[in-house]
């Protein structure tokens, strides 16, 4: 799920980078080991919501199969808004519910002796791991100075380490998480930030693949840690750098307390190297007395751009609309009593995502009145959004994507269903086009306000990505001298870019990866994954373990559903809130599309996603049963309607809606898959996956879900919870988690396809 670090992080690396574009990872950011008309009735109308959510029958659950212990009922009914709203399993909920955690790990031990006795899985496993650790993998460059750092996955280890190339060239690693763990937990790096200089760099380390963690600072030149640690920093979070490299800006967590979402008030702080964090100012918190006020679940963030003598400040949440103020660096209150006098550069209403100060003006990225972004300006002293002057109008067709900021120029990237377009806009001349040396997407781009020029990675659906460098004045593209790399040979298979027909008629663009000889006759292992929420787009990415499934003749599917980004801030919007259901249809015409084009059928197809993306497919699997034989759902939302009843549940009212006021607890209520399990229905199978230090999705969304779903279907196919203690919500997770996960999901689904080198004797 998605959080507001991911555009802080994005606003931090915009220090060196760019106006940082919006997000999501949803799920959170991950190393690149990766990524004829339908006929489809109209669905129906809801039923009535007091028949809709009401309990399953126990008769059902009497019936069960042999297995863990089946969870117990209670009897809990909401009566909100004239609904009567029964929720049996209401006892799993909370962070410190021992009876919960008990029923959990019950749970995973069943199903890994479940999993363990599928024939094929160890074979399975063992390709997996091959192809995967043979991947290189390097991402997340940031320049600074004359340096140039990345994160590098090497082949055959499990977790990325922070490196840098120095100025003479060579590259040397500066931080390796396996020094930071231990015997009973691993440690792992997630944001860092270097400082303008590039003399030292900022990095956060989090254990137990959780992602509150602890922001440290390293000299580059020595490797020697500095003393100054600081505590309860969200995994995407890394120090803002002020200008002279002595100090930094950083957003913290709250001091823990019981019964009180350990997401909300949050504080933006000032640190200066060498002083105790106790003598740290805040900026930004929840002072009733403060020029700019913050609600509880708003997350404050601060950048001092170098060589403009101001301060952006960002407020915001899980959303890419963000409250922008900019003061004078100097007249900053650092008596932390937070009077200083910020000019309000604009609301949410106002749809900036970014910005970024050149000269004598602030830039802004808006969707407001262009649903493909547009970029305006105004002057820095006096930001007012009324008088602003339009700098780059929308593309009709093409959303912009990322705006990296250099000395020479604006590099603006656009997406095109999923695929990147790049252009530079220099702060004086004509625009020009930049020739990709390949199609595919952008993932990752770097420029330094301090000098000229781009370095970028570009990333396509078939072999691994590579970074190049744009160089303004020959107006070249070359190497950059960094690629990812594999022994994965994946030159037989094909992608396709098609279109499936949404009930609403809407075209939705689904890529389709296979063999170059699949025969089109129904028979092929289907797997199709959506996200669908926060605007984050589906776009090109490389896995080699994804040719452990290809090569026995699968089908992979990508489904750009609305509720993405893929087609700018209109096809976002149609897919969140009250038109969520949008994206659950959409899902549901690209699983009709793949039928009928006999890619695959409805006994040999399954549907994959995770977080947000867990109302998706939970929703699709509930609405229509009958079109899916299996199911996975990672670390998933399922329960949205309780969101304010879990870690980081406020911070999803953006996206969601508020169950608070009518309108929002309704549309809750519609896309709330759990809310939505019928008794005495034949429902597929489903594989869950959870981690237990998960603080972006509550783990016992998971527990309510799987318990309902597996007290009602008749089919009496497997319903499991594969649970992973060492593990969050799977941004800190080691390749052989990741590894041991997907082939244990893909068994599952051989299994129930009815694959022989699969199936249970």
């Amino acid at each position: 799920m998605r959080s507001i670090a991911v555009h802080l992080q994005r606003m931090l690396r915009a220090m060196r980078n760019s106006l940082a574009a919006a997000l999501l990872c949803a799920a959170g950011c991950c190393p690149p080991e990766s990524h004829a008309k339908a006929t489809l009735p109209q669905p129906p109308a809801p039923a009535p919501e007091a028949k809709l959510v009401e309990p399953p029958d126990a008769r059902v659950a009497s019936r069960s199969p042999a297995g863990p212990p089946i969870a117990r009922k209670v009897d809990v009914v909401d009566k909100d808004f004239g609904l009567s709203i029964a929720d049996p399993y209401r006892w799993m909920e909370g962070t410190d519910n021992a009876e919960y955690t008990t029923w959990l790990r019950a749970q995973g031990d069943w199903a890994a002796t479940q999993l363990a006795k599928i024939p094929g899985r160890e074979k399975l496993h063992a390709r997996v791991t091959e192809l995967g650790l043979g991947v290189t993998a390097v991402y997340n460059v940031q320049l600074a100075g004359q340096r140039l750092f990345h994160y590098v996955l090497p082949a055959g280890e499990q977790l990325a380490k922070l490196a840098v190339r120095d100025p003479d060239g060579k590259t040397r690693v500066l931080v390796d998480p396996k020094t930071l763990g231990d015997a009973s937990s691993h440690a792992s790096l997630h944001a860092y930030s270097a400082s303008p200089d590039g003399k030292l760099v900022s990095y956060t380390v989090s254990t137990g693949g959780g992602e509150v963690g602890k922001l440290h600072i390293m000299d580059v030149a020595t490797g020697k840690e500095l003393p100054d640690v600081i505590e309860r920093i969200w995994g995407e979070g890394a120090a803002s750098w002020l200008p002279d490299g002595k100090s930094f800006f950083y957003t913290q967590l709250a001091v823990p307390q019981p019964g009180v979402d350990p997401m909300t008030g949050q504080l933006a702080r000032l640190h200066k190297l060498g002083d105790s964090t106790d003598q740290d100012i805040t900026i930004l918190g929840r002072n009733p007395e403060a020029t700019l006020k913050l609600a509880p679940e708003e997350w404050p963030g601060l950048w001092a751009p170098p060589g403009t003598g101001w301060v952006l400040t960002f407020v915001g949440g899980a959303h890419s609309e963000q409250r922008v103020a900019v003061a004078k660096l100097s007249e900053l209150d650092l008596t932390g009593n937070g009077k200083t006098p910020w000019r309000i550069v604009s609301d949410y209403a106002d749809g900036i995502e970014s910005a970024v100060i050149h000269g004598d003006r602030i830039y802004l990225q808006t969707y407001k009145d262009a649903p493909n972004r547009k970029i305006i300006s105004v002057p820095v002293a006096t930001p007012e959004l009324a008088k602003a002057r339009l700098e780059i109008a929308e593309d009709p067709n093409a959303t912009i994507s990322g705006t990296p900021v250099a000395k020479d120029a604006m590099y603006l990237l656009h997406m095109v269903n999923g695929f990147a377009r790049l252009s530079r806009w220099p702060w004086s001349g004509k625009p020009m086009p930049i020739a990709l040396p390949y199609e595919g997407w952008a993932p990752d781009l770097a420029a330094d306000m301090t000098r000229d020029g781009l370095v970028f990675q570009v990333e396509p659906w078939l072999h691994p990505g590579a970074y190049f460098a744009y160089d303004p004045k020959t107006k070249q593209v070359t190497p950059a001298g960094l690629a990812s790399s594999s022994t994965a040979d994946s030159s037989s298979i094909v992608a396709e870019e098609v279109e499936a027909t949404s009930a609403d008629g809407t075209k939705i663009p689904l890529s389709i990866l296979h063999a170059k000889d699949l025969v089109l006759d129904g028979s092929h292992p289907t797997m199709m994954s959506a996200y669908g929420a926060y605007g984050s787009s589906q776009t090109p990415g490389f896995s080699a373990s994804r040719l452990a499934w290809i090569e026995r003749g699968g089908v992979v599917a990508v489904a750009h559903v609305r509720g993405g980004g893929e087609k700018g801030r209109r096809w976002q919007d149609d897919g969140s809130r009250d038109k969520k259901m949008n994206g659950i249809r959409d899902l549901i015409a690209c699983g009709e599309y793949l039928v009928e084009k006999q890619y695959t059928s409805r006994q040999k197809l399954a549907i994959t996603g995770g977080s947000m993306g867990g109302i998706l497919i939970g929703r699709a699997l509930t609405e229509r049963p009958d079109l899916f034989a299996a199911a996975q759902i990672a670390v998933g939302a399922v329960n949205p309607l309780r969101i304010l009843a879990a870690e980081n549940g406020a911070n999803q009212k953006s996206e969601l809606g508020d169950p608070a006021t009518e309108a929002g607890y309704k549309s809750l209520l519609e896309m709330d898959p759990y809310h939505h399990v019928k008794p005495d229905t034949a429902y597929p199978a489903v594989i869950f996956t959870v981690g237990a230090n998960d603080h972006r999705v509550a783990p016992w969304m998971t527990g309510k879900m799987a318990a309902r779903l597996r007290a009602s279907s008749t089919s009496r196919k497997p319903i499991l919870v594969r649970v992973e203690s060492d593990a969050g919500h799977g941004l800190g997770s080691t390749r052989d988690q990741a590894f041991a996960e997907r082939a244990d999901v893909w068994s599952f689904f051989l299994s129930v396809f009815g694959d022989p080198e699969f199936t249970v004797k």
